[in-house]
């Protein structure tokens, strides 16, 4: 069981993972334009510009742009969050924790996972759950979790204030 402080740091330590889960969505749908595409454009299937008809390549590239902006947004703010997290996972002393927090919170490991990698049976590696929150505690930075708030220190930590 978790104290509230563990808890605080495991939120902040995993407040990327749901940009993770839309980033590999949005990669799934950037491929499935690119392979929609591969037929459209060929002889009739094309409507003449300035036609009535939509114009299926354009409806694709557009879309395809808009799909590879919103990735980079993303894979922007992920960089610079995993710097940050990886900022304070490195004032932890211990290498051990350090090396299954990054597994965990930079990779995206399940603790099973992390457990694995470090050749631990699950239960061990839930206890070194504990202990990699309990060393990386004073480090974390008292910020608000949220949507709303979830980059608001960015300009802080680049330095731009």
């Amino acid at each position: 069981m978790m104290t509230d402080e563990q808890s605080r740091a495991d939120r902040w330590l995993s407040r990327m993972e749901d940009h993770n889960g839309e980033l590999h969505e949005l990669y799934s749908r950037r491929e499935e334009i690119i392979s929609s595409m591969s037929g459209i454009g060929k002889y009739d299937s094309e409507s003449v510009p300035g036609g009535s008809d939509p114009n299926p390549t354009e409806a694709k590239n557009i879309e395809y742009s808009l799909v590879c902006k919103r990735i980079d947004k993303i894979e922007r703010k992920i960089a610079i969050e995993n710097a940050r997290t990886l900022d304070v996972i490195d004032k932890v002393s211990d290498s051990k924790l350090r090396g299954m927090m990054i597994g965990k919170y930079i990779n995206h490991l399940s603790w099973k996972r992390v457990g694995e990698k470090f050749h631990y049976g699950q239960s061990s590696s839930y206890n070194y759950r504990a202990a990699c929150l309990d060393a990386v505690l004073p480090f974390v930075p008292n910020e608000p979790v949220d949507e709303d708030n979830r980059f608001k220190s960015l300009k802080v930590w680049n330095g731009l204030e």
